[in-house]
């Protein structure tokens, strides 16, 4: 009997499979594959973007016999089917239990936020008191009457996860739920139990569509998937025997946890650079889909391929990565020698060409509504006469633009630019295993230690016995894996439809002319019909100041505000007393050797004056910007503050007038540790305007 179909039988032998784990043995291919490399390979499955009810996702659900729960990894906006429900006092209390998710083998849960319909309900212990519109206005009307408990595991008073503290907080199901009993224990599943107290005036007559965001702390790729291929309730059910365990939760960057945790570089939505793990699990997997789509999933949002090691007997994960030097070198050299067949190379034609990836994934930062990010090939990178070709696809467990761009990016380049090649070695091409990069040399092709990646192993027997292996492989580029310029999606809040502004009547230059009495107000001259400049800022919005200081190149290192430039003073007699805005802004120079402190603000000197005295030094100073024990290249730093001219808003006489105003920029930095003349604070402006609208 050939080495994998051995293998194959007594591995179906063990887990009681007929057929899947033969073919998956006798002609192994990487699973978790993502859309478009699977397209190159030739194994490509259409994306699904099935929108019809499925009882293992994320929506609540009456209750049905046929309801499944889902499982929760990570962070997400969920809720599920309502699984029991009663009436009691008097028929004015409703009790509902809605299950979230099943509970994992490991993972704590937590819930941060809950609404009901469009608002977020705040809570004293399990109690609302009072909840939050869309519109960021607080309501009452449902203080009392609504009331949360959130369990994990079971229960009793210490399964409770919310609310974590006050009343509620160790209350047992069964002294909420008015039928449940000591039988009730509702083990291995995360459910909430809600009451309602009637109030139909304020809308309180039935259960409203329901959202919790939940957080397991089991989230990362590797951790994920050991958990859903062990567990036999929600999982594949098998044995740690079965798994090459190291491959998956092994914190080196050859296995799947290790190159998650791996930190990325990226820009938060407040514009801070910063770093994050380059890839975890946030999202639900649904239980009526088959194990072998759900390892898919979690595969596919950590560019990791599932694969089955013949040698072994065992399940695998292989990172999709950029291989080190050391790596290169060690690779399995296929050549003229243990080659026995002809190599035959595919690649995409030009109209099936992909040049555009857009990728569906759930968006914390909407409440995981649907979002979409879109990689581009650019134009000088496209052959002559290529049309636009955009491949669309969903990834489930993915809930941040960040992490979805960086897997389309690989995934478009790795469909690209990837040759695929097909050949038949001896029998020591069982050697290889998927997800393996190889070195092939072939004189015809130019081939010299050309890398590829073993997608395929096939073993072969012929008549006589004689078994050779079969190997599907892409060509493997360091370039794949680069990353784009990553920017996390700000929370854009409510998108509101923009309304046309009421235009005011636009006056002619001759209405300021002839007998009107406005006219001998303007304290310029009047030239036909041409008011000049010093007229018209009688009608102006006031004083207006901006400069742009030369740059500091000389900071001494330290952690005290220091001016950064000289104080520019400005005559402000006659502004228009009210409210302006001041900003200003900085680049730190110098060389990051290690962590610094870097801080950056301004203030400015107010002077009023009346007819009989002069107060000086109304000083307002802006928080600015300060970035503590950092050690990257630091953001743009900017300073901003609402100023008010006005002299009652510091206790001053009305009648005084606002006559001069200094304006300074301060900051410190430690950046370096020797050499000032590399420490520095750079394009450095600021400016102060009126402001016109919003003033109370």
């Amino acid at each position: 009997m050939a080495v994998f179909t051995a293998i194959a039988t007594a591995i179906v032998g063990a887990v009681g499979l007929t057929g899947v784990l033969a073919t998956i043995a006798t002609s192994v291919i990487a699973g978790g594959l993502a859309y478009g490399t699977a397209r190159a390979l030739g194994v490509f499955k259409p994306p699904s973007f099935d929108q019809g009810t499925d009882p293992g996702t994320s929506i609540q659900l009456p209750p049905a016999t046929d309801n499944k729960l889902p499982v929760l990894y990570g962070q997400a906006f969920t809720s599920g089917p309502i699984f029991d429900a009663a009436i009691s006092n008097e028929n004015k209390t409703m009790t509902y239990c809605i299950a979230l998710s099943e509970e994992t083998t490991t993972g704590t849960f937590s819930c941060s936020e809950i609404f009901m319909n469009d608002v977020k309900l705040v809570f004293t212990g399990n109690t609302v008191t009072s909840h939050v519109d869309p519109n960021q206005s607080t309501d009452t009307t449902y203080n009392g009457n609504v009331r949360v408990n959130i369990y994990q595991g079971g229960s009793s008073g210490s399964d409770v996860i919310f609310p974590t503290s006050g009343t509620g907080s160790t209350t047992a199901a069964t002294s909420i739920v008015p039928h449940w009993g000591v039988n009730h224990t509702a083990n291995a599943m995360v459910y909430a139990v809600m009451q309602i107290d009637y109030d139909a005036e304020n809308g309180l007559s039935g259960l409203p569509q329901m959202t919790f965001k939940m957080n397991n702390t089991l989230n990362n790729p590797g951790d994920v998937l050991f958990d859903y291929l062990t567990n036999d309730r929600y999982g594949a059910g098998l044995s740690n025997a079965q798994i090459d365990i190291t491959s998956i939760t092994g914190t080196a960057n050859t296995a799947m946890k290790g190159y998650s945790d791996e930190l990325v570089n990226y820009t938060n939505a407040s514009n801070v650079s910063t770093t994050l793990k380059r890839y975890q699990i946030n999202g639900m997997l649904s239980t009526f889909d088959t194990c072998s789509t759900n390892i898919d999933k979690i595969c596919q949002s950590a560019g990791t391929f599932f694969s089955f090691n013949v040698k072994e007997g065992q399940f695998k994960a292989i990172p999709n990565r950029a291989l080190s030097t050391a790596e290169k070198a060690n690779c399995l050299v296929y050549n003229d020698d243990n080659i026995v067949s002809k190599i035959d190379i595919s690649s995409t034609e030009l109209y099936s060409l992909y040049n555009g990836v857009e990728v569906e994934f759930m968006d914390q930062q909407r409440k995981d509504q649907t979002n979409t990010v879109k990689i581009t090939t650019p134009a000088g990178d496209r052959n002559a006469n290529e049309p636009d070709n955009v491949l669309n696809y969903k990834l489930d467990m993915i809930n941040d633009n960040v992490r979805a761009e960086i897997l389309a990016n690989i995934d478009l380049n790795q469909s690209r630019v990837g040759t695929v090649i097909q050949f038949v070695s001896d029998f020591s091409g069982i050697q290889s295993d998927v997800g393996d990069v190889i070195k092939v040399t072939n004189d015809l092709y130019g081939w010299s230690d050309k890398l590829f990646r073993v997608m395929r192993v096939t073993e072969q027997q012929d008549e006589s016995g004689m078994v050779t292996a079969q190997i599907s492989a892409i060509e493997y580029s360091d370039d794949y894996y680069v990353h784009p310029v990553l920017t996390e999606t700000p929370d854009l809040g409510i998108i509101d439809l923009p309304r046309l502004p009421i235009i005011p009547p636009i006056y002619i230059p001759e209405v300021y002319q002839g007998n009107y009495a406005n006219v001998a107000a303007l304290p310029g001259s009047v030239f036909g019909n041409v008011i000049v400049n010093d007229a018209m800022k009688t009608f102006g919005a006031g004083t207006q100041l901006t400069d742009n200081p030369a740059a500091n190149t000389s900071v001494v290192s330290g952690t005290t505000y220091l001016d950064i430039i000289p104080e520019e003073s400005y005559d402000i007699t006659g502004a228009d007393v009210g409210d302006y805005e001041v900003t200003s802004k900085a680049t730190l120079g110098g060389t990051v050797s290690g962590a610094y402190d870097v801080a950056f603000r301004h203030q400015v000197k107010l002077r009023f004056a009346n007819t009989t005295a002069t107060v000086s030094n109304v000083t307002t100073t802006a928080g600015g910007t300060a970035i503590l024990g950092f050690d990257q290249a630091a953001p743009p730093l900017i300073a901003s503050n609402k100023l008010s001219i006005d002299p009652t808003s510091y206790g001053l006489p009305a009648d005084m007038k606002p006559v001069l105003a200094n304006v300074v920029l301060q900051g410190y930095s430690t950046v370096g540790t020797s050499n000032a003349a590399l420490r520095s604070f750079n394009n450095l402006n600021y400016q102060m305007i009126r402001v016109t609208k919003g003033e109370k």
